[in-house]
């Protein structure tokens, strides 16, 4: 079932990924960064160190990473997302080793990374937290952690049907059962308000979820924050800003008492 599903999003991705260029090579040859205030603080400096994304869609997050100092290999599923990702890197001459490869099905070599990041809309890909959290977990090197800055699920289930009108169009439990449709403002850009584009399966997450898989596979917790974000639920009106829009998650592989014993003193 999880490569039937792979393979049909990764289909789909291909057919909308010229729609979603991102930022151009100019943005960040001239010093840009999409990465957030609460990302750079909760991953702290990353210079010299080595950083995987995935689901790094076009590149833009991946080249951002890099920009700061960081060793970067970015992944997607979607052959074209990552010719722009590469074109990008070629015209702003900042080195990234993109992959085309299965988050559930990494090749044996991306292992030991001081950071595994994951953005925007890429958690709800992800078909089996077990899988997930225990793959991370052996891909981090003792003290690496892994960040994952997100669409609050809340968010993900409720939309501005009318102003200053919600709905729920989705289940917040649903977990492991795909959703069965996804409203028109959760599409991803190129799919939005276009009513030719493919389908896509994905999934809802509570972040109690996400924690927990991660916990069981050994992780330990260093921040969970929640947030809201105004205009993510435009024409809600003030009532926008008391709802949970983003969140934040990250968690550490703990250094071993072994590993430690192998430190020269």
């Amino acid at each position: 079932m999880l490569p039937d599903i792979t393979e049909s999003n990764r289909a789909s991705w291909n057919q909308i990924h010229t729609a979603r260029p991102g930022q151009p090579p100019s943005y960040f040859a001239d010093g840009g960064s999409t990465l957030s205030a609460d990302e750079l603080a909760a991953a702290g400096d990353v210079r010299g160190r080595r950083v995987l994304q995935l689901a790094c869609s076009c590149g833009d997050e991946a080249l951002s990473w890099a920009r700061l100092g960081a060793a970067v290999t970015g992944v997607d599923i979607s052959e074209v997302a990552l010719d722009m990702a590469r074109a990008k890197s070629v015209a702003t001459g900042i080195p990234v080793d993109f992959r085309r490869a299965d988050m559930l099905a990494l090749p044996e070599d991306l292992s030991g990374f001081d950071l595994i990041y994951l953005s925007w809309g890429a958690i709800c890909w992800v078909p089996d937290l077990t899988v997930f959290a225990t793959l991370v977990a052996s891909r981090l090197a003792p003290g690496g952690s892994i960040l994952i800055a997100d669409h609050h699920p809340v968010w993900e289930v409720l939309a501005v049907q009318a102003p200053g009108m919600l709905t729920v169009t989705a289940d917040y439990f649903g977990r492991s059962t795909p959703r069965a449709t996804i409203e028109n403002t959760k599409l991803p850009t190129g799919a939005r308000d276009n009513p030719s584009a493919p389908s896509f399966t994905a999934f809802i997450w509570p972040p109690s979820d996400i924690i927990t898989a991660l916990l069981t596979a050994g992780l330990t917790l260093a921040a969970f924050r929640e947030s809201p974000d105004a205009e993510m639920y435009a024409g809600l009106g003030p009532a926008a800003g008391l709802l949970p829009a983003i969140y934040l998650i990250k968690a550490t592989r703990n250094v071993s008492h072994e590993t430690l014993q192998q430190v020269p003193k």
